[in-house]
Order: structure tokens, then sequence, then C-alpha cells
């Protein structure tokens, strides 16, 4: 039978447990917690490092989100699991830990909480629970989950014989608080970039020439203007032109486009919207190319000249997609009508970035006979491959970049889980590090019996001193001492 932790997230951990095994005896109990010594011992690939009981069986295992580790006697009546990785419910560790409870009440109907403690900010929650197990009789149990940076969560729990809970506890506590979690125990890997052959196409017209993926389609405008796109119609790559009138003129016809003059990120919203290409448009960034109208106003004399780069997400036939355009809005004197232009890309919201370097050489590839088209799309080309860079930088750096932006967040995940076991080490012990700074950073340690100075060994022992009650009065000085309760005083005194 699997292991009440087992039974949070289906077949979190496979752990064998000695089917029809029997509550202990005391003397059984005696033999498995009692004399015992402790050995080193790395997981298979080397994500946990921990001191466990002699004789004691490790088991790991990986899940989507997370990494699974229990530790447990031989006989399979006690056991200590960790696993870490990525919330299913993002930051909301309430929402975890009743998805915990949950599951377990579903596999042991009688499951009951005894208790359930919340810290002030929601981040660490800790509970008792009884249940019956079919085989091994009345369980105990108690549960840390705790919430840490970026939706990534903590879990681990004790279990044992209920009426052998007590007996066991310094030995379970002392193996969970011995668990180190290693560099690359859980990691985010972005997706790989979409490779896909390039063939070349000409406009029939011969007013553009450009490169598209093989299999796609191509449909013409002409002027240099036409939609390119998968079968499927869900990448594109647009270059395409829209004559409006302005209402100041006065006159509508049927298919007539009718709007005051915008920016070239306003129109691209108001034309998708109105063709009914895409809705819901919510820009993400739109950076005005002032530098570039100025160069086109000395040439285009008929009017004001607006240049924009932006990116944006919107609601398409397809689904939720994402798109980057370097867009033209010509205006006129009178201020009868106007013209937009502009070339796009597009793709799904959650593909886009992985094609970028294939969009950057198709924009790259795009050629017509206008000068002044081909300046404003080698533009958005120079500005795509800026942002390939930004959002795909893997691609871009080479090996040596790659080595030390890895190390770099390596480390820094390192420092973050010491911390992190500095913390969750000194949670479970019922431990707490003030630090002086009259006596110019002297650290003082408090246990459950009482607190010491750690650089002159000096003990105050009893109730006044304990963790439970002291609240970092200086025992020689008159001064309120910090508790070492943030990363930033860790470091600067701990690490």
């Amino acid at each position: 039978m699997r292991s009440f932790t087992a039974t949070l997230f289906a077949a979190a951990v496979a752990v064998a447990m000695g089917g029809g095994a029997t509550a202990p005896s005391d003397a059984q109990t005696q033999a498995v917690l009692g004399g015992f010594r402790m050995e080193k011992h790395v997981s298979r690939e080397a994500h946990f490092v921990l001191y466990k009981p002699a004789g004691w069986q490790v088991y790991e295992g990986t899940q989507p989100t997370f990494r699974t580790l229990a530790v447990c006697d031989p006989g399979g009546q006690y056991e200590a699991a960790v696993f870490y990785g990525t919330s299913p419910t993002s930051g909301d560790v309430l929402a975890l830990t009743r998805l915990f409870v949950s599951g377990v009440g579903r596999q042991f109907p009688d499951l009951t909480l005894t208790r359930a403690l919340t810290s002030p900010d929601g981040k660490r929650i800790v509970y008792d629970a009884v249940f019956t197990h079919p085989q091994k009789g009345p369980r105990a149990f108690r549960c840390w989950v705790i919430g840490c940076p970026n939706a990534e969560f903590l879990y681990m729990s004790i279990e044992a014989p209920r009426d052998r809970m007590e007996a066991a506890k310094p030995l379970l506590m002392t193996t969970l608080s011995n668990v180190r979690i290693m560099r690359g125990a859980f990691g985010r890997t972005g997706a790989a970039p979409i490779q896909v052959r390039l063939v070349p196409y000409r406009l029939s017209d011969g007013s553009a020439a450009f490169q598209m993926p093989q299999g796609w389609r191509c449909q013409e405008f002409g002027n240099g203007c036409f939609w390119a796109s998968d079968p499927a119609g869900s990448y594109g790559f647009i270059v395409a032109s829209v004559d409006v009138i302005t209402p100041q003129l006065g006159v509508t016809f049927p298919g007539a486009i009718i709007s005051p003059y915008r920016s070239p990120s306003s129109a691209m919203a108001f034309l998708c919207n109105h063709q009914g290409l895409a809705s819901n448009m919510r820009f993400t960034n739109v950076i005005p190319r002032a530098d570039l109208a100025g160069q086109l106003a000395q040439v285009y004399t008929a009017g004001p000249v607006q240049v924009e780069e932006f990116l944006y997400t919107c609601t398409t036939r397809g689904g939720l997609a994402k798109g980057y355009t370097f867009g033209l809005s010509f205006g006129s004197r009178l201020g009868t009508n106007w013209n937009y232009r502009h070339a796009t890309v597009i793709a799904p919201a959650d593909a886009f970035d992985r094609f970028l370097g294939t969009f950057a050489t198709m924009l790259g590839s795009y050629q017509i006979n206008d000068q002044w088209a081909r300046n404003y799309v080698a533009q958005g080309m120079a500005r795509l491959r800026q942002l390939q860079q930004q959002t795909s930088a893997m691609v871009a750096r080479n090996a040596q970049e790659i080595r030390q932006m890895m190390q770099a967040a390596y480390d820094e995940r390192q420092r973050s889980m010491d911390y992190i076991d500095y913390q969750r080490t000194n949670y479970i012990r019922g431990q707490q590090d003030w630090v002086s700074q009259m006596e110019g950073g002297t650290i003082y340690h408090t246990d459950a019996w009482g607190t010491t100075n750690t650089t002159t060994g000096e003990r105050w022992d009893g109730k006044a001193y304990d963790y439970y009650h002291y609240q970092g009065q200086n025992p020689k000085y008159n001064e309120q001492m910090q508790g070492i309760d943030s990363r930033r005083l860790w470091e600067r005194h701990v690490r």
C-alpha cells in the first residue's frame, strides 16, 4: 500500500510500504528509533542531499512541476517526506493546502485535522491530522506547507503510528532538517525556438519579394502588399496599406473606412476591430520613432507623418495571439483622408517568442522597389532582432555568456535555497537568531530551553528566554535586538 504522503498527488511517490504490516510494539519502536546513527545519502540525480538513519530507504520521484523525496524505515511505519516545485495554485498557500487535504480525504475518509496554524503573512501553514490506514491501522501525521518566491512551494511531512508519533518526532524532524535541496532540483527551462525551412517568394506583379516557410500560402494585394500565413492561419506575415477618409469630408459609401487621423498603434487597433480581424488589442510596448518620421517628412510633404513600433496581444479567430508591427500613418494637409501602412508578424501568444528568429529572417528578406518602404521594413527588422535578443537571449548569446548567465542563476538559486533551509530548520526545531547592534553585531541564539550569546557562550535558561516567550530583549544591556527574519539580515550576519 502507498503511504499517506504518496496520496497527496496521484502517484506522486510510488513507495511500497509492506501491505500487511501491523502497528509496532514498544520493543519494535525502540528497535527502530533507538541507537540509530546517521549516514549521508545523495539522491540518484543529486537533486537532494540528506543525512538519514542508517538502513532507512530513500524514494525519489519526479512530476511535471515538482520533485518528491520520501525517507522510510525498512518496515514502512515511519516516514519523512519533502516535495519541492511549482505550486498548482500559484502563490495561494491556503488553496494548495486544501488541495493536499482533499486529496488525502478521498483516500482515507476518516481523515481528521486535529490542529492547523497559519503564519500572519499566510505563507506558512502547519497542520496535524489522524486517519486509519486499512493495513497499518491508526496513523498520525504532521505537515508543513511553505510558499516560496516565483509561485514555488515547499512541502514537508512526518508520519508514524498514532500512538508512536511523539516518540518518533525527534528522529523524523532531525531527518527533515537535514535534507538539502541542491541546484537543479527544479527549474524552468525555456521552450526551444521553432525552426522551419524558408523558401523564396516573389509577388506576381514583381513589386516585392521575400522568404516564407515552406507550405505557407500567400494572398497578394499588389504594390508590395500581401498576407502570408500557414495553412491554419495561426502564423502570419503581413505588409499592407489602408486608405481612410475622415469625418470632415462628410461623405460615405459602401466599403469606406471613416476615422480621424490616428497614430499607428491606434490605427492598428481601430482597423483590426473594424475589419473583424482581431479584437481586445492590448499594447505591451509602444515605441514612437520620431527619428524615422523626421527622415520621411523630408520626402513626404503632403501632411504629417507618425511612425511607431509596438508589441501587443489580441484575440483572433484562432484564439489569443501576439504580434509585432512597424506602422506608419501618413496624413493630409487638407484633413480629408490619410493612409496607414504597416509590416506585421503575428503568431499564437504561447509560440510567438519561439518563432521570433524566423520572423526576423522573413522581415529581413523583404524587398520592394520603393526606397522608403525598404527603409522602414529594415528598421522594423532591426527592432525585431533586438526584441529577439531580449526575449530569446539564449539563441543570440555565445556559449561563454550562456555559462555565465546559468552560473549566476544557479548561484542565486543556491543562496535563496540556503536561506529557505535556514528558515525551515529554525521553524522545525523552534529556534530564532537575534542580532545585537549594541554589541557590534553579536548573534544571540534562542532555542526551546533558553538563549545563548554565540560570541561569549553566556547562557540564559528559563521560560523568559525560551523560543516561545523570548521577545529579543538583550539580557545584558538595555536594547531590543532585531530578529533575523529577512534574507538581507541573514546574509549580513549569518551566511
